[in-house]
């Protein structure tokens, strides 16, 4: 696991070091390392997929360094265009005891995470499908993409989660279901931890809150002991979305290029990465060219990057066939069932595995709306276009468990209930922002 983690770690730290070069601190750079080592080697085994070859160490460290360097050669023409100066912005001051209250709520998330990481996986989705597809794929040397054997289940999702474990286990005698985990684990801690630093431009006490905020929610905290992919794919999201809100605050297109890239991975982390990732990421940023329909010649290379490296996997399952859709046509397929709006609202309010989230959440979201009407809200309108991502997402989520065949997982509380993490969260980062002044 070991010199596995340490490639993805270099090869992700070159990209991240010559795409920010140096004027955003070396701890982003660092934390960055890991996302984009994970985003290269999914496209180095999609490589050795393609081309039907075996998965080995040799392979892998081979086709991980081709990617890596034709990475590097694509972040070159943002060196034609002078980066901006970082903007200066207003460190917020908060009471202590919201500090202090977010960092036991951060540090309980930690120990639950690293505890339940060091167990067998025992996760029923796990079991049959994420770890399980891994481990079937390392033991025959290949991505699994068919389950007719009945060795795996939903064989045809995207695989950035599955690569991820298979190349760390590379150099290890046998299969090991810690080391599987643990890298997520780090790949987890790697993307909040970029995250934080982001936030903390406004202060270190308000990146705190925000994370502590978003941590918080129960069931994201049951989900951060890892064997799911919900979690790696809010945490791309996540930073892809606060990528995009600090492009939006210094122009910098480095920032945009950053958003693409952790776009990407959510596209190859989940299928729920297509729909409520990149859909609505392409949806903000039209709205944004339209606004800045003047000067767009800065923003073609990046933006056009994103959108062409993230239609990658939609490519790549349609040369090996395999459906874009967790169930297959079943998932589009018009289907009015009445039992699922009672059980929308309970799974949302009454159950538990949002505590009083939803209530607050859906509460600053009205009262935003109408204050923003009345005039009597102030908001940073550099941000505001960005909470329409979270409502594109919360809306494409009531539509897929209210109007198709998925109402049935929604009534027996099979998957609904993560699925709405990314809205949540989503929603939650946008917030924070829009609703700080630029000055106090």
């Amino acid at each position: 696991m070991i010199l596995m983690t340490l490639l993805l770690l270099a090869e992700g730290w070159i990209v991240a070091h010559r795409l920010l070069r140096k004027t955003h601190g070396h701890m982003l750079e660092a934390l960055l390392s890991l996302p984009l080592g994970a985003l290269i080697n999914v496209f180095a085994i999609a490589v050795l997929s393609l081309l039907s070859i075996e998965l080995n160490a040799l392979s892998i460290i081979g086709s991980n360094l081709l990617i890596a360097t034709l990475l590097l050669i694509s972040v070159q023409p943002l060196y034609k265009t002078k980066s901006p100066i970082p903007s200066s912005e207003v460190t917020l001051k908060v009471p202590l005891i919201f500090t202090v209250v977010s960092c036991f709520i951060l540090a309980s998330s930690l120990v639950y995470a690293v505890s339940h990481t060091l167990l067998p996986t025992f996760h029923y989705d796990s079991t049959t499908n994420w770890n399980m597809r891994s481990k079937v794929s390392y033991e025959r040397a290949e991505v699994i993409f068919d389950d007719s054997d009945t060795l795996v289940s939903k064989s045809q999702y995207p695989f950035l989660y599955h690569s991820l474990q298979i190349t760390v286990n590379e150099f290890s005698p046998r299969w090991s279901d810690k080391s599987a985990n643990g890298i997520h684990l780090l790949l987890t801690l790697s993307l909040l931890g970029a995250l934080y630093v982001l936030l903390s431009h406004r202060g270190k006490s308000y990146g705190l809150i925000v994370m502590a905020l978003i941590m918080g929610i129960p069931l994201l905290t049951l989900h951060s002991g890892q064997s799911y992919a919900d979690i790696t794919l809010i945490g791309f999201a996540l930073v892809c979305l606060s990528a995009l809100l600090e492009y939006r605050k210094e122009d910098d297109t480095r920032f945009l290029f950053l958003s693409g890239l952790m776009l990407c991975s959510a596209v190859w982390t989940k299928s729920d990465g297509l729909f409520f990732c990149y859909i609505p990421w392409v949806i903000v940023m039209s709205v944004i060219l339209v606004r800045k329909s003047g000067s767009i010649a800065a923003l073609r290379y990046p933006i056009g990057y994103s959108v062409l490296l993230s239609l990658s996997w939609p490519l790549f399952a349609i040369v090996k066939k395999l459906s874009l859709t967790p169930h297959g046509s079943s998932d589009s397929a018009f289907t009015l069932n009445l039992e699922a709006i009672p059980a929308f609202s309970k799974a949302l309010f009454v159950t538990g595995s949002f505590g009083i989230y939803w209530y607050a959440l859906l509460s600053i979201l009205t009262g935003v709306f109408i204050g923003i009407k009345r005039g009597t809200i102030a908001v940073d309108n550099r941000y505001l276009i960005t909470v329409l991502w979270g409502l594109i997402a919360l809306a494409g989520y009531m539509g897929v468990y209210l109007l198709t065949s998925n109402a049935e997982y929604l009534i027996i509380g099979q998957s609904f209930d993560r699925q709405m993490l990314l809205p949540a969260s989503l929603l939650t980062l946008s917030l924070s922002y829009t609703l700080i002044p630029r000055r106090l």
